[in-house]
């Protein structure tokens, strides 16, 4: 059985990697794309089989396990293989007419193969390779489309990722050093390193999407593909909850500092991605700053076992069924705009119509949805706050969810099927997959562990009318904005626009770009009355031959493969330096 397990364990990780390197052969390109969906199966078969504590050691790495299946990776590892098996099944149709499916394909199994390693890595080489590759990887999505737009938000998300990862590599080797191991599940046990938390805070909240570091996801989000801006928002995200999770002593020491911050950033998360979310216009952006304010209000959920050891067990379960409602609904209402946009029948209309509708309720708490079901949980646990910090998030969250609500409405509004959009075949392939993931929305948040028991706790007369009161609230602002546009109809995303902080750094960026002086170009030849061109050097034929070498060479870097085999080889040699440093 041990074998067995760890077998799995490998081939979580091991099956989109082999079929990465398998786009690089031309023979076998064909096959690989059509059977990408399968590349998440291995792991979606170990999240609902695999044995809990099951782990895998290579002893070519490392001496110790660096693969492993706990509860926590087990819940995260579920939702995210399946965001990946039907974003790449969804893919197959929404990419049939694109130009570059297989370089799109590539960055897509290689930001898999990271997303399931980190989740199951045992030890910090591990985790860290598996960060590094899925935020790199995720890059290439978001460049995908190779305009303007993309270019922009694409460079945006890269500068950020590399500092994320600065600081987080920063932070782990800290924590190493305090804790004298690279296990993770050894590193704490009491020893609390100040450095460590401040930098992985900074830098797991950068992919998490907190306050001030957020300005990536409402630019990346519209650029990249509609599969890819699933497993964006959907589980890439949750990564940096996920090392909040396990790299923070949560739990095991009390975090004053740590956990005041976490509050007001969440606090603060989930009112500007309302404020700023319902002035835009591209629904994909609205999802962005959606998803901002949710990952916000499951911040308040980590600040709170970080400021009570003790509510943390209890608290861990909420922010577990949480993440996993806000993944499977905000990739099933990524998803939806293909299939709304692309409904040209009565019927195809009606389908749309309730497929979104169904997660966006979800979404906002609804009672009876999952959406109750999690923010239930994560309220229950207020109590263990001081008195004046859970008055005031008894206050705010409903208020947080009445925002939700907000967004939801403007995004039903902006997406909703209506007649003479498109043809059926532009929906060819999206609906399936689509409605198989507003399914699992439905029905796989009640398959968690500790989910049922907070069932009796939903279903009181006092817990449902807590889920209605901001729902209604919601939708009767929704009604209000929509009526007070018939007065007012200003574009109001040119006041408050996409990337809110992210362009107000570029303009001042701008600004003194046009300020900077510029340097005088002209050669002054001392009164020779010669031109620069008679003044060239005999080495002048050299260097132009050397020019057109390096860009041929460029050219020939700047091809898929070529630059893929490559950025494999370096992540290859980086896990391996690492491993062999930390055993």
């Amino acid at each position: 059985m041990s074998d067995l397990a760890s077998l799995q364990l490998q081939l979580a990780v091991g099956a989109p990697l082999a079929m990465a390197l398998l786009l690089a052969v031309r023979a076998w390109r064909h096959v690989v794309l059509r059977g990408v969906p399968l590349a998440a199966v291995p792991a979606l078969l170990l999240a609902l089989a695999g044995p809990v504590g099951a782990n895998a050691a290579l002893p070519w790495l490392a001496e110790h396990p660096v693969l492993e299946l706990d509860a926590i990776g087990r819940v995260f590892l579920g939702f995210t293989s399946v965001l990946w098996l039907v974003s790449g099944w969804y893919a197959r149709g929404y990419l049939a007419n694109d130009a570059h499916p297989a370089r799109f394909y590539l960055f897509f199994l290689l930001a898999m193969t990271g997303n399931f390693g980190l989740v199951l890595a045992a030890d910090v080489p591990t985790f860290y390779a598996g960060f590094g590759l899925m935020g790199l990887a995720s890059a290439g999505l978001v460049f995908h489309r190779g305009d303007a737009e993309a270019t922009r938000a694409g460079r945006i998300y890269l500068a950020l990722a590399m500092l994320g990862e600065v600081l987080i590599l920063t932070g782990l080797v800290f924590l190493v050093v305090a804790g004298g191991t690279t296990q993770i599940a050894e590193l704490h046990h009491g020893v609390v390193s100040r450095p460590a938390l401040l930098l992985l805070l900074a830098g797991f909240g950068i992919k998490a999407g907190g306050l001030t570091l957020h300005f990536w996801l409402p630019l990346a989000h519209p650029a990249a593909p509609v599969p890819a801006s699933a497993v964006l928002s959907g589980a890439m995200i949750k990564a940096g909850l996920l090392g909040w999770i396990r790299f923070l002593p949560l739990g095991e020491a009390t975090l004053p500092g740590c956990g005041f911050t976490l509050l007001s950033a969440g606090l603060g998360a989930a009112f500007l991605g309302t404020l700023v979310g319902v002035a835009q216009t591209n629904p994909k952006t609205v999802l962005a700053y959606s998803s901002i304010s949710q990952m916000g209000i499951i911040m308040t959920g980590l600040g709170i076992g970080a400021l009570r050891p003790e509510a943390w067990p209890v608290m861990q379960t909420a922010v577990l069924i949480y993440a996993t409602h806000h993944a499977l609904a905000k990739g099933a209402l990524f998803l939806g705009v293909g299939p709304a946009h692309a409904a040209h029948t009565r019927r195809q209309r009606i389908l749309a119509g309730v497929g979104l509708l169904l997660p966006a309720l979800a979404l906002a708490g609804a009672p009876f949805t999952s959406g109750a079901l999690a923010k239930t949980g994560l309220k229950a646990n207020i109590g263990f706050l001081p008195e004046g910090w859970a008055m005031a998030l008894a206050i705010l969250l409903p208020l947080a969810a009445a925002g939700t609500t907000l967004k939801m409405a403007r995004f039903l509004w902006l997406t909703w099927p209506r007649s003479g959009q498109t043809t059926v075949a532009t929906a060819r392939g999206l609906w399936l997959p689509w409605l198989f993931l507003v399914a699992a929305t439905l029905a796989g948040v009640w398959l968690l562990p500790g989910a049922l028991e907070v069932l009796p706790q939903k279903l009181s007369p006092e817990k449902v009318w807590d889920a209605l009161w901001p729902l209604l609230f919601g939708g009767a602002l929704a009604a209000l904005g929509a009526w007070l546009r018939r007065w007012f109809s200003g574009d109001l995303s040119r006041c408050l626009p996409a990337g809110d902080m992210g362009v107000l750094i570029e303009r001042l960026l701008a600004r003194l770009h046009l300020h900077r002086p510029v340097k005088d170009t002209v050669h002054h030849n001392h009164g020779h009355g010669l031109s620069p061109a008679h003044e060239a050097s005999p080495w002048s034929p050299r260097l132009e031959r050397a020019g057109e070498f390096l860009t041929t060479l460029e050219a020939r870097l700047r091809s898929w493969p070529v630059t893929g085999a490559l950025w494999l080889l370096l992540v290859g040699l980086f896990l391996v330096l690492l491993a062999r440093a930390g055993s």
